[in-house]
């Protein structure tokens, strides 16, 4: 005979909401990052029709990081949601594990990153130069990307604002070659410390004009460049990055405990319906 009645549960409500509510927010963002995705793809291609080239065209995509990032949040939120709500084993399941091999990427990423520092920032200084600095006047999200981290950051350029004659718009070389763009020899104007030298709130797209073969001239242009000024500002921030990244590890973990544990709670409850 059956030890308990199909009114009697062993599921804690608390815990069973908790997961419930949380990953019911995440599944509405993640389904808001899809739509802002699929609406900023489809504008970009009514203006600058781009094929996918490479998996670097879609690292550098802003419209499909949100896509892609919408989509994962999507899946787990739904996994977390309706597997909390209907008590459903395997999908808890899938969501613990998940959320634990997520948990386990970004621990062995910065853990590399920290130990090979040297050839992460070489290898990663490659990637932007030859997917940012010179595809800049091609792409407007990636234009747009650039312009708004070099106004926030007060830099230039990836190393330094030398790294804008890699662009071919903005080149300025020394080999005797002419180059006809009226952009030759400058470097973009988010790279100004004062844009709008000509009208009011109205950005001078050759206010950096001639830099490049001045020599950079630090009153007129930042010429530090956007990595040296990205870690300058993570180490005097660095109580408050440390904290969002405790806080995003203990989001995870508390999630693993507790799709674990209402996971453990039902097949516990399954049993003793059982016996």
């Amino acid at each position: 005979m059956p030890c308990c009645g199909p009114v009697d549960s062993f599921v804690s409500p608390f815990v069973k909401y908790v997961l419930f509510f949380f990953n019911f927010l995440c599944w509405l963002l993640g389904g808001v990052l899809i739509g802002i995705g699929i609406w900023a793809y489809l504008e970009k291609q009514k203006y600058y029709n781009k094929e996918i080239e490479s998996v670097y065209d879609v690292i550098f995509d802003l419209a499909i990081i949100f896509l892609v990032l919408g989509a994962v949040i999507f899946i787990l939120g739904y996994a977390g949601c309706i597997g909390a709500l209907r008590e459903n084993v395997y999908l808890l399941k899938f969501y613990y594990f998940a959320m634990l091999l997520i948990f386990l990427v970004l621990l062995v990423g910065a853990v590399l990153a920290f130990v090979f520092r040297d050839k992460f920032r070489q290898k990663f200084t490659s990637l932007l130069k030859d997917n940012l600095i010179i595809t800049y006047q091609d792409d407007p999200d990636k234009q747009s990307t650039i312009d708004w981290l070099q106004e926030q950051l007060g830099c230039c350029g990836v190393n330094s604002y030398r790294d804008w004659n890699k662009n071919q718009y903005y080149n300025c070389s020394s080999e005797g070659r002419y180059n006809p763009s009226p952009l030759a020899c400058s470097v973009p104007h988010s790279c100004c410390k004062v844009q709008d030298t000509l009208m009011a709130g109205v950005p001078n797209i050759l206010c950096g004009n001639g830099v490049l073969k001045m020599g950079g001239d630090s009153s007129l242009v930042y010429t530090i460049g956007c990595i040296d000024a990205a870690l300058g500002l993570v180490e005097t921030e660095l109580p408050m990055v440390g904290g969002i990244a405790i806080g995003i590890c203990f989001v995870l973990l508390i999630a693993m405990y507790l799709s674990y544990l209402l996971a453990r709670q039902v097949e516990d409850q399954m049993l003793r319906w059982s016996i």
